[in-house]
């Protein structure tokens, strides 16, 4: 069984590394590293590296935040109830306030992890130590720095690029072009891709196949088909990775399966989750009354509920279907069906160990499921219909205990791209895959749309926190904001 040490690492990093951001743009948040002298020993490059996993890794509303940004402002899912459906709401309803606090948080976290990777990058060259070990925690350190900026980069288009520890509190940087932006992001994650190995024994740790993994999903969103394509291929070709088929495909996310062969990259929890420290998905997607298998569980007022007219779409006999709650017995012995747009996806399973609000279910950002599907989607943008394509989502849907695809749904480019959508759909449901999904097939928009909701065309990208803009004279906020 891999080691799951990366976790403690992470807890480490935050010890010895003020993980807070008030001033993400300011020099000051380079103080937190202390003095230069620091930077001597292997150790002190191995915890230097761990306080940038701890930035840019697991932390306790890592699904909230994904859910809310990428799932329900689509097709898939929605939230209503709690307090915190004061914050959901107006992303559910396309207002996206340039205030909204879950931006501005993302926005420092991933600039903290940024800075501190770039401390990485910076200061590790100059220490003595095993030189195949110092270049591998700089290419982990330039993994993560390119991971930060890929999700900056969804959220918010093209946004400064901060490349040394080096800064000055007067200096408040542009942002990048799209064209500077792409090419930076595709030399990092090649540059590390070409020294990190294919296996870790550090769960959690990057590796080549989430190096390239990342680099084919950031081509594929930029619709760079053959990059994307052969970027895949390239996970593909490792060996390492394989579709889950060890029983029932809604049990993947269920605990004992965590470390299987499909994971690419996941943002790891404690397999003994602590207060503050673990998933709370499943306290926000129980029902009312719902009763936990396992004692000490918390419920939410908050209610994540998928919408009728996804889930009415999983063909007969797909075991992903499994994932879903349609009915359950409450806590006053009632049995209760939960109707239109109701419906829960348990997708993480219930944790023996949880505590509370919180279990040790690790929260996925790359699988093999996604690798095929993408080199699906990429040689039918380039080449149409082929058999090869046919054959990855087979794949996937044979996993999942349904048969091929029909032969309507390859007859044509367009019949292909609209099946491998719906696959996605099925596929990284409760994942926070779907708005990119939708935006790069041009059906963001006009999917809110036919919702009822106020939509604009500008509402594929994000408004840059307001607070940023406001220290930086020359932050250019997204259109329409």
């Amino acid at each position: 069984m891999i080691l799951r040490k990366t976790y403690k690492l992470f807890i480490i990093g935050l010890l010895l590394i003020n993980a807070g951001c008030e001033e993400p743009l300011d020099e000051q948040t380079y103080s937190v590293f202390g003095p230069s002298n620091f930077y001597q020993t292997a150790e002190d490059a191995e915890a230097l590296l761990n306080s940038v996993y701890a930035n840019a890794g697991a932390y306790r509303d890592v699904a909230r935040d994904n859910l809310t940004l990428g799932d329900m402002t689509t097709d898939l899912m929605i939230e209503s109830g709690g307090a915190i459906n004061a914050q959901i709401q107006p992303i559910q309803d396309f207002s996206f306030p340039t205030t909204h606090p879950y931006l501005l948080s993302l926005w420092g976290r991933f600039y903290s992890a940024i800075y501190r990777a770039n401390a990485v990058i910076d200061r590790v060259p100059a220490i003595d130590m095993d030189e195949t070990r110092r270049a591998q925690i700089v290419a982990e350190a330039r993994f993560l720095r390119a991971f930060s900026y890929f999700k900056l980069y969804d959220l918010f288009g093209p946004v400064p690029l901060i490349t040394t520890s080096a800064t000055n509190a007067a200096d408040r940087p542009n942002r990048a072009s799209q064209e500077e932006f792409v090419s930076f992001i595709t030399a990092e994650l090649e540059d590390a891709g070409a020294i990190l190995s294919a296996t870790t024994a550090d769960y959690g740790r990057a590796t080549k196949g989430a190096t390239f993994g990342l680099l084919s999903k950031f081509q594929l969103n930029n619709k760079n088909w053959q990059a994307a394509a052969d970027n895949a291929k390239k996970v593909m070709d490792l060996g390492v990775y394989n579709l889950f088929t060890e029983g029932n495909r809604a049990d993947l996310f269920a605990l004992n399966n965590q470390q299987d062969d499909e994971f690419i990259f996941v943002l790891p929890f404690p397999t003994m989750p602590t207060s503050g420290l673990g998933n709370t998905y499943l306290s926000h997607a129980a029902p009312p009354g719902y009763q936990f298998k396992f004692p000490n569980k918390a419920n939410f007022a908050a209610q994540f509920k998928m919408l009728s007219d996804f889930v009415n779409t999983f063909e007969e006999g797909d075991e992903r279907r499994d994932a879903f709650l349609f009915q359950y017995t409450n806590g006053a012995g009632n049995e209760i069906t939960l109707g239109q747009d109701n419906v829960r996806s348990f997708k993480y399973p219930e944790d023996p160990n949880g505590l509370g609000d919180v279990s040790g279910n690790d929260y996925p950002i790359l699988r093999y499921a996604d690798i095929l599907l993408t080199r699906a989607e990429a040689l039918n943008e380039v080449q149409g219909p082929n058999q090869e394509s046919i054959d990855l989502i087979n794949q996937v849907r044979n996993a999942a205990g349904i048969e091929d695809l029909p032969a309507a749904d390859t007859s044509s480019k367009e019949a292909l791209r609209t099946a491998i959508l719906r696959e996605r759909g099925w596929e990284f449901h409760t994942e926070g895959l779907r708005r990119q999904d939708l935006i790069r097939q041009g059906k963001f928009i006009q999917f809110a749309k036919d919702r009822g909701l106020p939509a604009q065309d500008y509402q594929v990208l994000y408004p840059i926190p307001q607070s940023e803009i406001d220290k930086n004279a020359n932050l250019e906020q997204n259109p329409g904001y």
